[in-house]
């Protein structure tokens, strides 16, 4: 019974409150900002900065999904559409994510890739 109260107290059923900003390693390494079902991702690695707007499947706290757009300037640029299909689990006043993102580029060439990131957010 302990247990379950316990974890209760360090698992919340709810993913979404205030702004979140972190770091997130994968596809991307760089910082990832949250707010309102809003992320703003800003890749380090390959020079890049993606916009995505997410929902949550049917009210669930945990998985989410939605759709985006980035814009990579590393060795040749490249700009797509892509989709977002997530899960999070908020520890204390931390959000952990993993991410898989599916992506369509469209400038310079077209190409469709997976990408991924795992990463974890300060929710104030």
């Amino acid at each position: 019974m302990s247990i379950v109260v316990l974890g209760s107290l360090l698992i919340t059923t709810s993913a979404v409150a205030g702004p979140q900003v972190g770091i997130m390693v994968g596809s991307d390494n760089g910082v990832s900002i949250r707010h309102h079902g809003y992320q703003v991702e800003v890749g380090i690695n390959d020079a890049s900065i993606a916009l995505d707007k997410t929902y949550y499947f049917n009210n669930s706290p945990y998985f989410y999904w939605g759709g985006g757009v980035k814009w990579q300037d590393h060795s040749n640029r490249k700009l797509g559409a892509r989709a977002v299909f997530g899960a999070a689990t908020k520890v204390e006043d931390f959000v952990f994510f993993a991410e898989a993102k599916p992506i369509f580029y469209v400038v310079n060439g077209a190409s469709v890739q997976l990408e991924g990131t795992l990463g974890v957010r300060y929710q104030f």
